[in-house]
């Protein structure tokens, strides 16, 4: 029973923040069983993870289609793109040691830590005088549940390209895509804060079912089934609170939550990564 509400707690937790930074929860979830189960496959780790988020990304996107903040058209197209690239990440995973995969997910994360940090602010995120629209800019606007309007314009075919790369990291690494996702469609492909964080949500829920549909069939789910019960339950509930959550806080805010979050994260799973090679 304590193994059970423990790892709801976590479920719990990871859906919260997750979901309030629009990143799905595999950032965190992910690490957090490499630290917990060390000597299982990297593979199982990844698969356990990515069911998790899923329906953390399920959850979510239901709360942000509530409050009318997810670009739908985006979401599909980008979804759909990075597929294909999503099951050829579960295969390399597999050919991955721990030690290894440890320390790339590790560098990964404080990539993402250093471009957030580097980024531009989220506020400045408008069409550069002069920029032709038939250049790959495409223009949105969108009213959320509280009348706020969401006018914009962002970098649409350049994020049809980076769609490929982000799916193929989304899976190898078990984190679903979403902070690599929410820092590109904000700093590079300047989407809005609060329009980028629901929509990555959407755009999660494609590629992470895509991804877990892969790993069932490879027979990676069938080993931590007691751990993903209770952690999606968590996550679920989690989820609608942190999209309420999302829109009660500032774009800064929002960023710097995220930037904390990877920071630690990300020195945590580079220490055990080179400890396991080094051994």
């Amino acid at each position: 029973m304590l193994f059970f509400l423990e790892f709801l707690l976590l479920g719990l937790g990871v859906g919260i923040f997750g979901t309030m930074v629009g990143a799905g929860g595999g950032f965190i979830l992910t690490p957090i069983l490499l630290l917990l189960f060390p000597g299982r496959p990297a593979e199982i780790i990844t698969a356990t993870s990515l069911s998790v988020v899923a329906l953390n990304a399920l959850s979510g996107s239901i709360a942000y289609h509530r409050l009318k903040r997810i670009d739908i058209k985006t979401s599909l197209s980008y979804g759909l793109v990075a597929s294909p690239w999503v099951v050829l990440g579960t295969f390399v995973t597999a050919q991955v040691g721990r030690g290894a995969f440890d320390i790339l997910l590790g560098l990964g994360l404080m990539a993402l830590c250093i471009s957030l940090f580097r980024g531009n602010s989220p506020s400045e995120s408008v069409r550069k005088e002069g920029e032709d629209l038939a250049a790959g800019w495409v223009e949105r606007q969108i009213t959320d549940s509280n009348g706020r309007v969401y006018h914009f314009f962002f970098r649409f075919r350049l994020g049809l390209w980076l769609s490929t790369g982000v799916g193929f990291c989304s899976s190898f690494f078990g984190i679903g895509g979403g902070p690599i996702y929410v820092p590109l469609l904000i700093q590079v492909l300047r989407i809005p804060v609060h329009i980028a964080t629901a929509t990555s949500q959407f755009i999660l829920l494609t590629g992470t079912t895509v991804a877990v549909v892969t790993h069932f069939f490879q027979g990676n789910l069938h080993t931590m089934g007691d751990i993903i019960i209770p952690l999606s339950i968590g996550v679920v509930g989690g989820a609608q609170i942190g999209a309420k959550l999302s829109g009660k806080l500032k774009s800064t805010t929002l960023t710097r939550i995220f930037v904390v979050l990877l920071s630690l994260i990300s020195i945590r799973v580079l220490y055990q990564g080179f400890s396991v090679v080094l051994d």
